[in-house]
């Protein structure tokens, strides 16, 4: 950290977001290579299903107090498991698992290194794709975003001999936000409630924003998009500000 000073991508990326997020997609071929930390460590069925029960427990049940019925559950488990299915369907490399503007370094106003490794784990393909151009903390425009991942998709041609159709790689990748950002719902009202890092709630409106555009463009998702604009979207805001000082 020392060495690397301490200037983070983020407070880059409002003006100059063409010139940075390029070189970060660069970097994903090279995270994907580098290898466990510990030759255990991957992502499984279990572990993506631990990952998913903190947007039961801590986002809707603590957070926004909801209710899930019986049938309701029911039906989020199956797109919890299509969730899953999707990811373990993936080619399987090493992620960061965090990796996004905040954990991408910026020396001498040039070149980028990566912090917080520490997670790393065998995952998915798609996994530190999804954290970078879904960041929970910077939004892209959608066009600057396809047009991103379109990038990463030739880059993996090349490094991993992927052979899926760009609109097969692009669902992956789809589904595999939609998990991550389940999960960070989970996180984030966790850190505020068992951490009293409160601060994390500025940044859930982003966070279910990607929510619910991919819900929205998926019609096996349906459960999800029912959830929430019935029962998260009309409560949520009110429920963040009466938790924020």
């Amino acid at each position: 950290m020392t060495d690397l000073g301490n200037q983070t991508l983020l407070p880059l990326l409002k003006d100059n977001s063409e010139k940075w997020y390029p070189k970060a997609v660069e970097l994903l071929p090279l995270i994907s290579k580098v290898g466990n930390i510990a030759e255990q460590s991957y992502y499984n069925a279990a572990f993506f299903e631990q990952e998913l029960a903190l947007f039961n427990q801590w986002f809707c049940n603590d957070l926004l107090d909801i209710e899930i019925l019986k049938e309701q559950k029911e039906s989020l488990k199956v797109c919890f498991e299509m969730l899953i299915e999707s990811a373990l369907s993936q080619p399987q490399v090493s992620v960061h698992r965090d990796f996004h503007s905040r954990n991408i370094m910026v020396r001498d106003n040039i070149s980028l290194s990566v912090i917080d490794f520490q997670d790393t784990v065998t995952g998915p393909l798609t996994y530190d794709a999804a954290s970078l151009l879904k960041d929970c903390y910077f939004k892209l425009s959608i066009n600057a975003r396809d047009e991103l991942l379109k990038q990463s998709y030739q880059q993996f041609i090349v490094s991993h001999s992927i052979t899926c159709s760009y609109q097969q790689y692009k669902k992956w990748f789809d589904f595999m936000g939609l998990q991550r950002h389940l999960k960070v719902c989970g996180i984030f009202s966790r850190l505020h409630f068992r951490d009293n890092k409160s601060h994390y709630l500025n940044d859930l409106s982003l966070v279910v924003e990607y929510i619910v555009e991919t819900v929205n463009e998926y019609e096996e998702l349906q459960s999800l998009k029912v959830l929430f604009e019935k029962a998260i979207l009309p409560i949520l805001p009110d429920r963040i500000a009466l938790c924020l000082p």
